[in-house]
């Protein structure tokens, strides 16, 4: 069962932050309870079709369509950069997005539905990957990460055998991406890659301590303070998503700021009394 506390104020996610400094960071603007991608969630099943046909038709279709919109496309085989792509324009794909940011995943989790409790995790990356075997975070030619990314449209035995795997992978790891686009630059994107869910094989299964996986709460009546304040330090749509629209989601969102004077410092730990030269 995954400890649960509260957050409510930004002092608080900065010392969480500040404290789990290693960690990172997923905010849900609704209680989900879960870490579930979104190809494994919900509407992505069917009685009549199996999920991984579902998946495979997805991708298949990306990859047909796509050459016509962009020309700058990964090779066909390359399925992790796919997947990142993929991702990157809401596909539902088996990868979730993370950010080494609390500040970021914060901003997600109080910027929609206002009504509602949100909730904030944080995880310990390299806690998920000591299960599989490795150490730190799975880069792109990763074995592991290869036939996680690969096995929608592969053949998993003969996938196992090209890659050398005397073992079918069954755990979500943690990769460090190449940064491909500026919004994934911006929102310090990370990502957890994830099988077939399989009973006890899930993020919230598997890491049990709190040190490796915790959960906030965040009440709806805290997220306008939250979302004032986080834009205060910078975090607004224009910072996570350098576009016109976003820039003209921030300028909204300053407008209704109506009246402002500079308030007294904070004085922190108290007068600084040595004398300093000029």
């Amino acid at each position: 069962m995954t400890k649960t506390y509260r957050l409510s104020t930004i002092q608080h996610a900065v010392e969480i932050g500040t404290t789990l400094s290693l960690s990172w960071f997923r905010g849900h603007s609704r209680i989900v309870g879960e870490l579930t991608p979104g190809i494994f969630r919900k509407g992505y099943d069917s009685p009549l079709r199996s999920r991984r046909d579902i998946e495979f038709d997805l991708i298949t279709k990306f990859k047909l369509n796509a050459p016509s919109l962009e020309s700058n496309l990964p090779d066909d085989n390359d399925h992790v950069s796919w997947l990142f792509l993929m991702q990157h324009h809401s596909l539902p794909t088996r990868l979730l997005d993370w950010t080494e940011s609390i500040l970021i995943a914060l901003y997600f989790a109080v910027s929609e539905n206002k009504s509602s409790d949100g909730e904030l995790w944080a995880m310990y990356p390299d806690a998920l990957n000591e299960l599989s075997g490795f150490f730190g975070r799975a880069l792109p030619k990763t074995r592991i990460l290869r036939y996680l990314a690969s096995e929608p449209m592969r053949n998993p035995e003969e996938l196992k055998e090209e890659l050398r795997l005397n073992y079918t992978p069954n755990y979500p790891i943690a990769i460090q991406p190449s940064m491909n686009f500026s919004r994934m630059v911006s929102q310090l994107s990370v990502f957890t890659i994830h099988p077939e869910p399989s009973p006890n094989c899930t993020i919230t299964d598997l890491l049990q301590e709190e040190e490796n996986l915790v959960r906030y709460i965040i009440p709806a009546n805290c997220k306008h303070k939250l979302l004032q304040d986080l834009a205060a330090l910078g975090i607004t749509p224009r910072t996570l998503r350098p576009d016109l629209d976003s820039l003209s989601a921030t300028l909204k969102q300053e407008s209704r700021i109506q009246l402002y004077a500079p308030p007294a410092p904070p004085s922190c730990d108290g007068e600084w009394d040595d004398e300093v030269e000029i």
